[in-house]
């Protein structure tokens, strides 16, 4: 009955996720051309103003090459600037500009309207005992992906690209 009960929870979890994902779409104003990543990116450099670059990667779990390509992106776009480390030049440290101060303050007020209507219809406890077992869930996928810790599938974290997607219903 567990089983059954869990497949039932994962599918909706899944159908959940496409349904907000859909509602973000169509609620979200224009990006200014970002996309998802882009704007995340720009998320963490406002809440630690002058990050350092290789920080960034590990805190998106991301490849530094990557990150490098976003930044040189998000950099022509006048959304940040890259400042070499007086002390290391191999340190790079990243600072949002004011288009990019604007574009996230734009970004963070239409997400408050976004996560107010979503969840508009559960209560203070709701949402605390929601947030409380997903973080649950995601501690134990971490688990499962770490092949440090010894109950993973000894894979840990692939690239994208480099792993089998399942596509189970």
């Amino acid at each position: 009955m567990a089983d059954i009960r869990s497949n039932e929870l994962y599918n909706a979890l899944k159908r959940l996720n496409r349904q907000i994902y859909r509602y973000a779409h169509q609620a979200m104003p224009p990006k200014a051309g970002l996309h998802r990543g882009q704007i995340h990116l720009l998320f963490l450099i406002s809440r630690n103003d002058g990050v350092i670059q290789r920080d960034l990667a590990d805190s998106m779990d991301i490849r530094p090459s990557s990150l490098t390509e976003m930044l040189i992106k998000l950099e022509q776009e006048a959304f940040v600037v890259r400042k070499q480390d007086e002390k290391d030049q191999r340190i790079m440290h990243i600072h949002l500009t004011a288009k990019g101060k604007a574009a996230v303050k734009g970004f963070t007020e239409a997400n408050a309207k976004l996560t107010a209507a979503i969840f508009n219809c559960l209560m203070a406890e709701e949402i605390e005992k929601m947030l409380e077992l997903v973080q649950k869930i995601s501690e134990n996928l971490e688990t499962l992906d770490n092949p440090d810790s010894g109950t993973g599938n000894g894979r840990g974290r692939q690239p994208h690209g480099h792993h089998p997607h399942h596509h189970w219903d």
